[in-house]
């Protein structure tokens, strides 16, 4: 679609310099301005052929990718969201489907000081986990009022061709059981659903912005948690950092929400979720096995997490 046709359809809008391309070809991100304001804009739409070399392109595996696009503009687009979540995300100016594309026009944080890294230091990891706790609490109580889609993108119903190639068959037989487990949990809040260093910008007070709302929807806040840890640490690290990621986590939730869960309502929630703590890792690793069991996430630290999960049973 071009360039021509977008500002016909948004007059308030004048695209700029092409950014970067979206993933496997499904759209680009440009810089711009909307009433004079500097923007991103996401553009974003399904080709006829997914440029990936792992994912199977099947009708299903394109509506699950279009799905994910139409999440986020909901994400952004709804004024509940725009009010529960207005200080940890950019602010949006236009969220809408226009034919067969997916226009999201986002303030340009590069504007207010945030940026990407990918040179990381322990403060960024810590900052990302304490914009989880707050995000979360945030979700709480949305979830409790309303439907929503399952948050994440590895979700056991979304991925039919990744289980059926699973090679580790214990895991395999215990697939249903995984995802029952973290679907039937008691406390459910709203994910990010794809949490990795990527997708957070910060300032240098290392306050952080989340964005990439694709997979956003219900679930336990620990998998996000993990995702997280899976970007920026390996098998050795995640052992090393574990403890104390949880505490900084469970520690900042419970602050967040201490003006609207009482002390005995919370104790349960973490409980439940420490609780269910292996069986998101092991759930992540029912996902990888199918998608790509060399993928570097496998870690043995990872796989003692299924051990522990075995035991329980």
């Amino acid at each position: 679609m071009s360039t021509r046709y977008i500002e016909k359809h948004i007059p308030e809008l004048t695209l700029t310099d092409l950014s970067i391309s979206l993933w496997s070809g499904c759209g680009q991100i440009q810089s711009g301005l909307y009433n004079s304001q500097p923007v991103v804009v996401k553009l974003s739409e399904i080709p006829e052929n997914i440029n990936h070399q792992v994912i199977n392109q099947s009708d299903f595996a394109k509506k699950r990718k279009d799905k994910s696009y139409l999440n986020e503009i909901s994400f952004y687009y709804a004024p509940r969201f725009q009010t529960a979540f207005e200080n940890v995300r950019p602010r949006c100016y236009f969220a809408k489907r226009i034919g067969d594309l997916n226009v999201l026009i986002l303030e340009d944080f590069k504007s207010k000081g945030f940026q990407n890294i990918d040179d990381y230091k322990l403060e960024h990891i810590y900052a990302v986990v304490k914009w989880l706790a707050q995000f979360h609490a945030q979700g709480l109580p949305l979830i409790n009022s309303e439907p929503f889609p399952l948050g994440g993108y590895w979700h056991l119903e979304t991925r039919p061709d990744e289980f059926e190639k699973m090679e580790f068959i214990d895991l395999k037989r215990r697939a249903r059981y995984l995802a029952d487990s973290l679907y039937k949990a008691k406390y459910q809040t709203l994910l990010h659903g794809d949490s990795k260093l990527a997708n957070y910008a910060f300032d240098k007070s290392y306050n952080v912005l989340g964005y990439d709302f694709q997979y956003v929807g219900s679930g336990i806040g620990l998998q996000d948690v993990m995702l997280f840890m899976t970007s920026v640490f390996d098998g050795e690290e995640c052992a090393k950092y574990e403890e104390s990621i949880l505490n900084l986590y469970f520690e900042s939730l419970n602050k967040a929400l201490s003006s609207s869960m009482n002390i005995k309502e919370y104790e349960l929630l973490e409980h439940e979720w420490r609780t269910l703590w292996p069986i998101v890792w092991s759930d992540f690793y029912r996902f990888l096995n199918g998608w790509k069991p060399e993928h570097k996430k496998i870690t043995l630290f990872m796989k003692n997490k299924f051990k522990e999960v075995l035991n329980q049973i």
